[in-house]
């Protein structure tokens, strides 16, 4: 290759890519889906079945964008009767396992309170933004990090948190020059607060927990002086505070509240004393006992509360003086801090992905899982990469036999190669999990690719003398040619990736090829046309 084709900016773009894409393969290596490497099988059964085919196809869909919302994880979820799903994921890493269990495990109900009063849920979020610009992310903020994700609400959920929060502050102090200082009220927010249920706390669990919400644990979200009959009234649930036993005021009360509903779950400690869980069970409620974590309170665990918020005097409007006058606030930021990065992004990751996907329209009741054996094994893809490589070997010897140009094969395979490093290059980027679809969009996008370099070729060899002019002229028009055909299969294969949810393996098959022919279009064929320029001069 002389060193003008060397300064060429086409061949110095794809000279670039390779070097890009061979550097991302050294450091991230590839990831394969289940066909190659295995993976994990989880068996999900749900707390009520479900009747509604509608319903179910929701429920499969959620779990789906909880999982693998790029649709690159080689994910599959299948319901299997009216109450279980059976989902297949190409990962196998313990920690990461066990992260998509309690992701699963999560009926994903977002709700937030303030002084007991629900203001706004979940399924009232119209958008989360995901700019870094406007503040999503994580950044250190002391010993800790702090998270930050920004989401709007619907025009009804902006107006009941206005409404809610409207002069929710108190003036504390007065300053002469930053003016008045103001204590404010706080918002709970929950994920999967339990409905249906009575507490049953043991005296010293009680006070335990009250002394640790008053120090507080920012790293847990839960700020100092946090009070536990706050907590308690915002979880909206019944609590028996025990001190030796169930007394008969509280047993009478609780006999009571059962009679009144048929399905009531008491969430107990482990402490409290086996007479007592007995007198429950026999009374009709269905016992669910838990232990104090060594990080946050038992009582924080149990009614699933996520995030202490403080709300500010701007938020509740205290320049305001009447409700009809109020700002509606929309746009809002959920905020929230760790120890570390990691735990950070996970966070601010798994709240994302919740937030993203809805809720379950039913809670999940249990979940296990189990490893599975790759169906096809790195065998098939070693032998998948041979047949790549004959292939264009034998497309080599064809467009040979055509042209009758023995150099002109060098920069076809050159650019066939370089497409596959370069789509690689992108997978080992994004951690994206090949599977057998994705493999086959390669070969196909390799079938593409010479289609294309035969159309450059035929038109570069169109006519007569080799002026400069006239070569530009004959890569115009093939290059129209190319871009018609791209943006075709472009078109084509984008419906299948923006609502592809249920495809299942074909949406790899689309990704793959939209990447080759983005690739081939802007990199490898204006390459190929320059290089072959030089050849067939």
């Amino acid at each position: 290759m002389s060193d003008s084709l060397l300064k060429n900016w086409q061949v110095m773009i794809l000279i670039v890519a390779l070097i890009l894409s061979f550097s991302v393969l050294a450091i991230n290596g590839l990831k394969f889906g289940i066909d190659f490497e295995g993976g994990t099988i989880f068996y999900i059964h749900l707390a009520e079945p479900i009747e509604d085919a509608d319903e179910m196809s929701q429920i499969v869909t959620t779990v789906s964008q909880r999982l693998d919302w790029t649709g690159l994880k080689d994910t599959k979820v299948v319901p299997w009767g009216k109450d279980f799903l059976v989902v297949q994921i190409a990962e196998t890493d313990p920690e990461v396992v066990e992260r998509m269990a309690a992701l699963l495990k999560k009926q994903g109900k977002f709700e937030v309170t303030i002084e007991g009063e629900l203001i706004f849920t979940g399924d009232e979020i119209i958008k989360i933004t995901k700019d870094p610009a406007q503040g999503y992310g994580f950044r250190k903020e002391g010993e800790s990090y702090q998270w930050l994700l920004p989401f709007t609400l619907k025009s009804t959920a902006a107006q009941s948190f206005t409404e809610k929060t409207f002069h929710k502050c108190t003036i504390s102090a007065y300053d002469p020059q930053s003016g008045s200082q103001y204590e404010c009220e706080r918002t709970y927010f929950f994920i999967d607060r339990p409905t249906h249920a009575v507490l049953v706390i043991p005296r010293d669990v009680y006070e335990s927990d009250k002394l640790s919400f008053i120090t507080g644990n920012w790293n847990e979200n839960i700020p100092p002086s946090t009070r536990v009959d706050e907590v308690l009234l915002n979880s909206a649930l019944d609590y028996f505070i025990v001190d030796d036993k169930l007394s008969e005021e509280q047993i009478t009360e609780l006999q009571t509240l059962v009679s009144s509903n048929d399905e009531l779950t008491a969430l107990l400690h482990a402490d409290l004393s086996e007479t007592d869980k007995q007198t429950l069970i026999s009374m009709g409620y269905t016992a669910k006992e838990s232990d104090t974590s060594e990080i946050t309170p038992w009582i924080w665990d149990v009614t699933k509360a996520r995030q202490i918020i403080s709300l500010s005097e701007d938020v509740t409007n205290m320049n305001i003086a009447k409700i009809e006058d109020a700002e509606l606030f929309s746009d809002l930021v959920i905020r929230g801090f760790a120890s570390d990065a990691e735990q950070a992004q996970a966070r601010l990751g798994d709240l994302t992905i919740l937030l993203e996907s809805g809720s379950l329209s039913t809670p999940v009741d249990s979940i296990s899982k189990e490893t599975i054996s790759p169906l096809l094994g790195e065998r098939f893809l070693f032998n998948a990469g041979i047949m790549g490589g004959i292939a264009l070997l034998l497309v080599a010897i064809v467009i040979f036999i055509r042209y009758r140009i023995f150099k002109l094969m060098i920069p076809i395979v050159l650019t066939g190669v370089s497409e596959v490093v370069i789509i690689l290059g992108f997978a080992s980027l994004i951690n994206w999990n090949l599977d057998l679809a994705a493999v086959a969009g390669i070969l196909a996008v390799v079938g593409t690719g010479v289609d294309h370099q035969i159309v450059i070729t035929d038109e570069l060899m169109k006519g007569e003398g080799d002026a400069e002019l006239s070569f530009v002229n004959r890569i115009k028009n093939a290059f129209f040619i190319i871009m018609a055909a791209a943006s075709t299969t472009i078109v084509t294969m984008l419906p299948i990736v923006l609502f592809g949810f249920g495809f299942g393996k074909l949406i790899g098959f689309a990704i793959t090829t939209i990447v080759g022919v983005l690739v081939g279009v802007f990199i490898t064929r204006p390459a190929f046309g320059e290089l072959a320029k030089k050849v067939l001069r």
